[in-house]
């Protein structure tokens, strides 16, 4: 029952972002042809891996969508109770319905034709494989899955990681790119945990500070920032000012200065000519010259 809900999801919704995820999250856990799951807000949390308002926001969508319904509110310690209306008695097409199998022209270089059948474990057609392998069922995938020609042109994965509820423009699953873990995983190991959903424009703007000033700068300033912080950090938007203040990093080969008072400038004064104090000893002691 839950892969014929979830398979509803995925050919028959029309939400994205947030919302998606939280149908998605109910129809795993939909164990009957009544399409009906309990889930609390604690675990659309988990599922979404987002702040309480945001996973309490998306929900409030996906109820406004008419894809989603609330039958019992939550009781005590009872969960509320939800239905996917259109997932109702829906069951997936399967076997011969699938689709026939594309087979490859025959010849020296196509190899022998993969087995198929009940004994192969092996199934065919859009259904082929095992849910778990396919990127629609990884819920917290940088992408979304291509939904065919009505759905518009296919977005880059650093564009789709953080589309989020579209008519509120500002719910998005908290989704870190590969190339700024080098920069959020010491932020998170220093133990600040601020929610990480960036617009792609802003994903862009760290990649490049990362290449300007690298990432062991870029966290370290973080960390910093947030131990001032007096009312903590909740979003790491905050550390994009101070990202941006800081200098490019130091050319290769460079080497801070060493010796004793290597970290003191001298004043031009020292170079050449004695300062003033040294002038006015001088002075003085050229008059006591004179009247001896």
């Amino acid at each position: 029952m839950t892969l014929d809900a979830m398979d509803w999801v995925w050919k028959h919704s029309r939400t994205s972002g947030n919302p998606r995820t939280v149908l998605l999250a109910v129809a795993d856990a939909v164990t009957g042809p009544e399409a009906e799951a309990r889930m609390g807000t604690a675990e659309f949390m988990r599922r979404l891996n987002v702040a309480r308002s945001t996973a309490r926001a998306a929900v409030d969508a996906a109820l406004d969508s008419g894809e989603l319904a609330e039958v019992e509110p939550a009781k005590g310690s009872r969960a509320t109770l939800y239905r996917i209306p259109g997932a109702v008695d829906y069951v997936r097409a399967t076997g011969p319905k699938s689709g026939p199998l594309t087979r490859s022209a025959p010849g020296p270089e196509s190899g022998p034709l993969a087995a198929t059948g009940p004994e192969s474990g092996l199934s065919i057609g859009p259904e082929s494989g095992p849910l778990s392998q396919t990127p629609e069922t990884l819920y917290g995938a940088e992408f979304e899955p291509p939904r065919g020609p009505e759905s518009g042109p296919h977005h880059s994965p650093i564009d789709g990681m953080n589309e989020g509820v579209r008519e509120r423009g500002r719910d998005m699953v908290a989704v870190v790119p590969d190339f700024a873990r080098p920069v959020v995983d010491p932020i998170t190991a220093a133990g600040y945990h601020p929610a990480w959903t960036l617009t792609p424009a802003e994903w862009f703007m760290v990649d490049a500070l990362m290449k300007r000033s690298g990432p062991d700068m870029l966290a370290a300033a973080a960390v910093q920032a947030a131990q001032r912080a007096r009312n903590g950090v909740s979003h790491a938007r905050y550390f994009l000012r101070t990202w941006q203040a800081l200098p490019p990093a130091p050319a290769e080969g460079t080497t801070p200065p060493t010796g004793p008072g290597s970290n003191v400038v001298p004043f031009p004064a020292a170079a050449g000519r004695p300062g003033r104090a040294a002038q006015a000893a001088g002075f003085y002691a050229d008059l006591l010259a004179e009247e001896q």
